[in-house]
């Protein structure tokens, strides 16, 4: 027969455990080891945005990214719709319509490693709040000019503004979402861009098309129809930095810098929003001590950032960044050129529909004179535009469900291969009006569904004290393409109707062909 312990037999066994003897083979008194044995395991970043969920937080950050990424757009392109106005109130050349338009670029691309270092030093939310506001307030300065000089400052210092906070937004988004949702979320809220890209000719055509004037100041000034197209689209880089005031800092941001109590109440905001419980039944509660606290805020901070710029340029990052830059050079210079000329050749379309060359073609351009008569334009030239811009939203919408299945890189590598095709044919098939919106439009949403890819991959590559610095330098030398693409494109079109399409599509399909060397970063986890 097997003769058990009792229970009151074992306890007391088990009290006759010396402390001392725990003490020498654990270092910890008995009394530590079961508070050990009750403390909770520590949660990485991945984890605690995970048990956060997705709810209202969630859906109210797309509503104040709505706003940014439409500001983006009248930045770069609010420019390219007054230019058949503001031409014979300012006595504009072409020359000069070209220089105002690269200017704009020409202030992100000196501000763009500035605002990377002070976003990774200083955190996301205030170089949002700060840049996109004051950015607004510029913008509101640049609808007040009155000559040349005066537009071309505002609109380099609404460039140099602007850049910064939008490539930390990127970041920002990504941040605030757990893994299987982050690119699908960065990708779809491209789709803003298509949003911004169909309501901005709409209100072009409702402003622009009226013979407005008004004197203030004894005719010192004089506000026309164009300077209240700009005025209103002013309005919105000052709501979207209002709106990001409201929103928290990006809580990897703050477990990054040490300050993980911070973190810790932001991710139990995000949890009570987004599941309107408490939010002491956030289940994580203990996040794990990604690194110490270093130098804290302010004045410290800057200083002590500069170390961080060296590991961007050395390997493993240093060939990634340079291929991402590459790319992301040809792929704006074939989509904001395309999306900057159409206006122009919207307008010649109109005026001889007959086919695309035969409205661009040296021969058809009129003589110049001596008086100043503005391009004609009508409904139709901004309905043309407006459904170009809204052609991208099917392509989002494939794009989103399929990023995840196929991977990143096959979606960009693809899509811009696709648009290449298209752009090169444009010439050859763009025989009436109808056709050439049909092709452009589906152009243009193949490299917008390339880039936000590739914006998707920018942020997986890098770790969070790099990220926004990768961002904004990538971001820099898409501005060069699309300033170089800018410039090109006009000269081009000296010798003939194919040069221009050929050479946008050449560039397109190399760096679509460029897409399949980039690492597979889908479902990968930030770092």
């Amino acid at each position: 027969m097997v003769r058990t312990k009792s229970d009151a037999e074992a306890n007391v066994v088990k009290e006759e455990i010396p402390h001392d003897h725990l003490f020498k083979v654990t270092g910890l008194s008995s009394n530590n080891l079961e508070k050990l044995a009750q403390e909770p395991e520590p949660s990485d970043f991945e984890e605690a945005i995970a048990a956060t969920g997705y709810g209202r937080f969630n859906i109210a950050l797309m509503f104040c990214t709505l706003p940014a990424f439409w500001s983006a757009v009248s930045v770069t392109s609010s420019i390219s719709y007054i230019f058949t106005r503001a031409q014979c109130d300012m006595g504009l050349s072409l020359l000069d319509m070209g220089t105002i338009t690269a200017m704009t670029y020409g202030g992100m691309i000196s501000s763009a490693l500035v605002w990377g270092f002070l976003s990774d030093t200083l955190g996301r939310r205030r170089i949002m709040v700060w840049g996109f506001f004051c950015s607004g307030l510029v913008e509101m300065t640049a609808a007040m000019s009155q000559n040349f000089a005066m537009l071309l400052v505002t609109r380099f210092s609404s460039g140099f503004l602007f850049n910064g906070p939008f490539a930390v937004l990127i970041s920002y988004i990504a941040e605030l979402h757990r893994t299987e949702l982050r690119a699908r979320v960065i990708l779809l809220t491209s789709l803003f861009y298509t949003i911004a890209n169909t309501t901005l000719p709409l209100l072009a055509w409702a402003i622009l098309t009226k013979d407005w004037e008004f004197h203030l100041f004894s005719d010192s000034i004089v506000i026309h129809s164009w300077n209240l197209f700009l005025f209103a689209t002013a309005l919105v880089p000052l709501l979207t930095g209002m709106a990001f005031f409201c929103l928290p800092e990006s809580p990897k941001f703050l477990m990054s810098r040490g300050r993980n109590e911070e973190a810790m109440a932001v991710f139990r905001t995000i949890y009570r929003l987004n599941t309107g419980k408490p939010a002491e039944e956030y289940p994580v509660k203990v996040l794990v001590e990604e690194k110490n606290e270093q130098q804290g805020r302010g004045l410290a901070a800057l200083k002590g950032g500069c170390a961080q710029l060296a590991p961007l340029f050395r390997p493993p990052h240093v060939q990634w960044l340079f291929l991402m830059c590459t790319i992301h050079i040809g792929c704006m210079f074939g989509s904001n050129t395309l999306r900057l000329w159409y206006p122009q050749l919207a307008a010649m379309i109109s005026n001889d529909a007959s086919s695309l060359c035969s409205a661009i073609a040296p021969a058809a351009q009129p003589d110049v004179t001596e008086i100043c008569v503005p391009i004609p334009t009508d409904m139709l030239t901004y309905l043309q535009s407006a459904a170009v811009g809204a052609g991208s939203v099917l392509t989002y919408g494939i794009g989103g469900a399929l990023v995840n299945r196929c991977g990143k890189r096959v979606v960009a590598g693809f899509c811009g291969v696709s648009s290449a095709v298209i752009i090169v044919m444009l010439p050859f098939l763009g025989s009436s009006a109808a056709a050439v919106v049909a092709m452009v439009t589906t152009a243009l949403a193949f490299t917008s569904l390339t880039a936000a890819s590739l914006s998707s991959i920018t942020v997986d590559l890098f770790p969070t004290s790099l990220r926004v610095m990768a961002m904004a330098t990538v971001l820099m030398s898409g501005r060069l393409g699309t300033i170089t693409g800018t410039v090109i494109f006009p000269a081009l079109i000296d010798y003939g109707c194919l040069p221009p399409f050929i050479t946008i599509g050449s560039v397109l399909a190399v760096c679509g062909t460029a897409c399949f060397l980039v690492p597979n970063t889908t479902l990968k986890k930030l770092v």
